[in-house]
């Protein structure tokens, strides 16, 4: 037995408490413990009570008592409750919150269904209007505005719901607090556009539709003005909620690299070894508000990077444009775009694939000077497994270096810079290799293991002796994984180097299968490069989804996307996508009839070379880069022998 509702109290004097609401539970206690036979009541036995503040008057602890210890009153009780706490007792909605232990803007929101008009609140009385329908009327400020929207919703003798009310008011003004809202307001005001008050400020509603899509229209023709200005371009122009595929017909110019002086380089340097600093604490950060931090930063340093070491061309300039674009709440700027009839005339000859204008060139992702080595080793590494497989090619390469190396006219110094073949073992990379480069070193462990190197403990000339009754085969395979490691990193514009680059082109054509774009790769590119990686691949759509999302989420995407490529892909997007390849990681494009087949006629063993990259001395092919996708994603190197 006990007390369902607690007693309403309020102090008094010093002598104790006054009742203000529950005197007759209060009488019944007293009989109660009056009442011997009553177990569990005496004079003694503690009552729950509910203490009104000593300043609030009595309308508001009538109002409190039939809150909080009756059954929860409707909207339109409680709206009445408030108003009468306001108009009657003074008190202003701070103390009102404070007394039911609500928000401000709990009771401002409740407040404010006072200030839908009377038909749709007597129709939510009666019934025929839910409290969220009535709820969505309060949320437009204008009664005459609601009553009309109401009228016209209810002509049919249907229901009104909350969604039908929603969608008819957004026609009707746009709130303040919005993100249009918010762009255009001060503009807004300072034409003396119409607001339609409302007792939550951001609530309130800019009623002149029209006026505020002329408002946003000078707004972005300032800021498309002012970027035309900075840059220098023809003409400006804005565009509301556009149609993505108009801008197809337009062609686009992008900066073109310059040439640095030493002091520009020095700034560069400085810049580059910053934006390593960001990539490398980005890599450990935890916290994903710290990595939007260091991602904005790294933005920001490679935006200054791109200032100094790029330029539109003057003839770009005098005929290309910007527009200032206002989608999804936000203000994007196009720069370097050609009108379509600037574009016929010029010969700009941009396609729809999101490949750069004929004449220039896609220099690709920009590739910091760290993730630049980095990469070289990666190449390198890879080329180098190939190598080891093919002891033909190696037998060549190492035997024409070594020969010119002493009886060629003044050395051969471009092959020398970039092999060490008879000295050592070239630079190594990462202590810990991941991605890719792990599975490369996996391979070059798998093939170390079967090498017959045990003549090396032995010492001089007995070792000689043990290492010439070596089988043809045994010697062909030590000498190409002996070669592999003297190749030092160099990217492919690096390379410089014809003789080696026709090697790696018969060890490896195809870059792709022994490397692929996978986490460590894409997580070092900033968010602009990834989303041109995209277009360049033909996923322009897929582009603009990620455009307004994290950074994190479109690496996922890639990493997924160039793992296994996607089913729905299109025959082309699915081409470009399997083929990709940053300029520094794959060869260079180059006429049909400048690539070398082969390396020979044949061996001394009468097997074939110059037919494929991998043969061995012995006749057996060796698919050396047997790709299958890891749980993470990353492409395995299986080293499989097939007789």
């Amino acid at each position: 037995m006990g007390l369902l509702q607690p007693l309403l109290v309020q102090t008094l004097d010093k002598s104790g408490y006054g009742v203000l609401a529950g005197g007759r539970r209060l009488a019944a206690l007293k009989l109660l413990a009056g009442d011997r036979k009553v177990k569990g009541f005496s004079g003694k036995t503690p009552i729950a009570c509910h203490v009104v503040p000593d300043d609030a008057p009595a309308t508001a602890a009538l109002s409190l008592s039939e809150n909080e210890m009756q059954a929860p009153m409707d909207a339109i009780d409680r709206l009445e409750a408030f108003t009468a706490l306001r108009e009657t007792d003074g008190l202003d909605i701070a103390a009102i919150a404070r007394m039911f232990g609500l928000g401000e803007r709990s009771v401002r929101e409740t407040l404010r269904i006072g200030l839908v008009h009377g038909e749709i609140r007597d129709a939510h009385r009666a019934g025929a209007v839910s409290l969220e329908t009535l709820k969505a009327f309060a949320a437009h400020p204008d009664r005459e505005v609601q009553l009309e929207v109401f009228t016209a919703l209810s002509s049919d003798g249907q229901r009104v719901e909350s969604w039908q009310v929603k969608r008819a008011l957004n026609d009707r003004g746009v709130r303040q607090g919005d993100a249009l809202g918010r762009f255009v307001l001060d503009a807004y005001r300072d034409a003396d556009g119409p607001v339609a008050a409302d007792l939550i400020e951001e609530d309130s509603v800019l009623s002149d539709p029209g006026l505020v899509q002329t408002v946003l229209a000078r707004q972005l023709d300032d800021l498309a003005e002012e970027a035309r200005a900075e840059m220098g371009f023809a003409w400006a122009e804005h565009r509301i909620d556009p149609d993505w595929n108009a801008f197809d017909a337009y062609g686009r110019v992008y900066p073109q690299p310059v040439a640095l002086d030493p002091e520009a380089k020095a700034q560069v340097d400085k810049l580059s070894a910053r934006m390593e600093e960001l990539a490398e604490a980005y890599e450990v950060a935890e916290d994903m508000d710290e990595q939007d931090r260091l991602e904005t930063a790294h933005d920001a340093v490679q935006a200054e990077i791109d200032g100094l070491t790029t330029r539109l061309r003057p003839e770009d300039v005098a005929t290309a444009g910007v527009i200032a674009v206002w989608q999804h709440g936000g203000v994007r700027m196009i720069p370097g775009l050609v009108r379509p009839d600037d574009k016929a005339t010029t010969g700009d000859d941009a396609d729809r694939s999101g490949s750069m204008p004929e004449g220039q060139t896609d220099t690709g992702p920009k590739i910091s000077g760290k993730l630049g080595a980095d990469m070289a080793h990666v190449r390198t590494r890879a080329m180098g497994l190939a190598l080891a497989q093919c002891p033909e090619l190696a037998r060549d390469y190492a035997e024409f270096l070594l020969i010119r190396g002493v009886c060629g006219a003044g050395g051969y110094g471009d092959a020398a810079n970039s092999s060490t073949v008879s000295a050592s073992v070239a630079s190594r990379g990462p202590t810990e290799p991941e991605g890719s480069l792990r599975q490369i070193e996996t391979g070059f462990e798998t093939l170390a293991s079967d090498l017959d190197v045990a003549w090396l403990d032995l010492p001089g000339a007995e070792g000689f002796a043990a290492f010439r009754l070596l089988t043809v085969a045994d010697r062909g395979a030590l000498l190409a994984y002996a070669v592999a490691q003297t190749l030092e990193p160099r990217t492919a514009p690096e390379l410089r180097d014809a003789v080696r680059e026709v090697v790696e082109r018969e060890a490896l054509p195809n870059i792709r299968d022994a490397w692929a774009p996978d986490a460590a790769f894409l997580q070092r590119l900033t968010k602009p490069d990834l989303l041109t990686i995209l277009r360049d691949v033909g996923l322009r759509s897929e582009a603009k989804v990620y455009e307004s999302g994290r950074k994190s989420n479109l690496v996922d995407y890639m990493v997924k996307l160039f793992a296994e490529p996607f089913a729905t892909l299109t025959d082309a997007q699915m081409e470009a996508v399997t083929s990709w390849a940053p300029d520094l990681m794959a060869h260079a494009p180059v006429e049909e009839e400048d690539v070398t087949a082969g390396a020979g006629d044949g061996g001394d063993d009468g097997s074939e070379t110059g037919d494929g990259p991998l043969h061995g001395d012995t006749g057996e092919m060796i698919d050396a880069f047997n790709t299958v996708p890891l749980a993470d994603g990353t492409p395995r190197v299986e080293v499989v022998k097939v007789a």
